[in-house]
């Protein structure tokens, strides 16, 4: 009778252990799937944030390049008729003019591609009242719309209305990656810039943002499409590894501009819209970063910094005045002259020791003398440079020769103001 009620006790027991153990196991899953489900939601919460921020243009700090009447907006495209001539002082709407009659067109291919008739189509649909409006936001402040609830462009007039090769009522945002190096032969200033394919032009290897996509994403991706086409797998794993130091941190990278584009593609309806960041290539990185045309662009190369290479003096729409500001800081940050941008030169050796005549600098800061700590610096190219010391004598002079007839000091050169100043202090961040 005992061990009856013995093995009675052990099976209830066990039963009771079994039971709490299935409690704790279920209890511990179920904590788990809350946790995994509060860190996904998380995640999605950031995400849209993010994205949020992009779109609203709150992420970083706007740089407007002023409210300047556009040009290029007004200018001949060679996919567009003729658009109808507006002058300067009738650009803002705010200046009424009854008998404005602009050119009408959209593209046959944006047509073709309406996002309600085409699956995958990438095009607003043709009436605007159909947009989603709430949802779509402008760099450059609230839209304003006119009696036929169509977007009106934040810069004023175009001479043409509708969206032209544009996709998007409105805004239609885009992402430009300035990629610069200090050339490892020349050690002058660079810009990555391709030709498009669509117009002969040279730009910025940009393009446009995609629906949902994170500009910073939009950057590397376009960088790597346009630039980068790579033949074989292993070249193609080796320049993922060089643009994961290129755009570290997420795609990193200094804001250098966020907002309108004064772009030939813009209407009175659609125009363009961007961010662009700033990449600069470590002296390892300049070499090694090969660049090949793809998508969109025909031919790409480093082009030099410079205004009097006529390639740079011509870059597409507002994209020059993006490198400009890029190279201003670059030059201040390094201490050269605006007017030329080149890598620090080697360290100039010390004199040979002796008795040297003094040498005016080229900054009219004095004499300075060959040999002392002053002159030893490190010589920069450019304006500013130190001048290279005098070679030293065959032989000792005669202590009893007498000394040459010295010259009158010429007067020192103005000083030079720096023109990146003030444009710098307007648009970098």
């Amino acid at each position: 009778g005992s061990r009856g009620r013995n093995r009675s006790m052990f099976r209830r027991s066990k039963s009771r252990s079994e039971s709490r153990h299935d409690v704790q196991t279920e209890a511990r899953l179920r904590n788990h799937r809350e946790q995994e489900e509060k860190r996904l939601e998380e995640a999605e919460a950031e995400k849209q944030l993010q994205q949020k921020a992009e779109k609203l243009a709150i992420s970083e700090p706007k740089l407007s390049s002023g409210s300047r009447p556009h040009t290029q907006a007004r200018s001949a495209f060679p996919f567009y008729p003729a658009r109808a001539v507006v002058a300067d002082d009738k650009v803002p709407w705010a200046v009424k003019w009854p008998d404005y009659s602009p050119t009408t067109f959209t593209a046959p291919h944006v047509l073709a591609n309406d996002s309600t008739v085409k699956p995958g189509g990438w095009a607003d649909p043709v009436d605007p009242t159909s947009v989603d409006w709430p949802c779509r936001a402008s760099y450059e402040g609230p839209i304003a719309f006119d009696g036929h609830q169509q977007p009106l462009n934040p810069r004023g007039r175009t001479g043409m209305s509708q969206r032209g090769y544009l996709g998007k009522w409105g805004a239609n945002h885009a992402a430009d990656p300035i990629v610069t190096r200090f050339d490892p032969a020349s050690g002058r200033l660079q810009v990555a810039a391709i030709v498009r394919s669509d117009n002969g032009v040279i730009a910025l290897p940009g393009g446009m943002v995609d629906a949902g996509e994170i500009v910073s994403a939009t950057v590397r991706r376009e960088f790597a499409e346009e630039v980068l086409n790579l033949p074989s797998e292993a070249q193609r794993s080796e320049v993922t590894r060089l643009l994961d130091q290129l755009f570290a941190g997420g795609g990193g990278g200094k804001v250098v501009y966020r907002g309108y584009v004064d772009d030939p593609r813009n209407t009175d309806n659609a125009w363009m819209e961007t961010t662009a960041f700033h990449f600069h290539c470590t002296a390892d990185l300049a070499v090694q970063l090969p660049l090949r045309a793809g998508d969109d662009a025909h031919n790409v190369t480093w082009l030099d910094v410079d205004d009097a290479e006529p390639r740079y003096a011509a870059l597409y729409a507002s994209h020059k005045d993006w490198v400009d500001r890029v190279a201003c800081e670059l030059r201040l940050r390094k201490g050269h002259s605006p007017k030329a941008v080149a890598a620090p030169a080697e360290a100039t050796p010390p004199a040979p020791q002796g008795r040297r005549k003094p040498q005016r600098s080229m900054l009219g800061l004095g004499r300075l003398r060959i040999g002392s700590p002053k002159a030893a610096r490190p010589a920069t190219t450019g304006y500013g440079a130190s001048p290279p010391p005098s070679p030293p004598p065959s032989e000792p002079a005669s202590p009893t020769a007498s000394p040459p007839p010295s010259l009158p000091p010429s007067p020192p050169p103005p000083p030079r103001r720096s023109s990146c100043v003030s444009a710098t202090a307007d648009f970098l961040v």
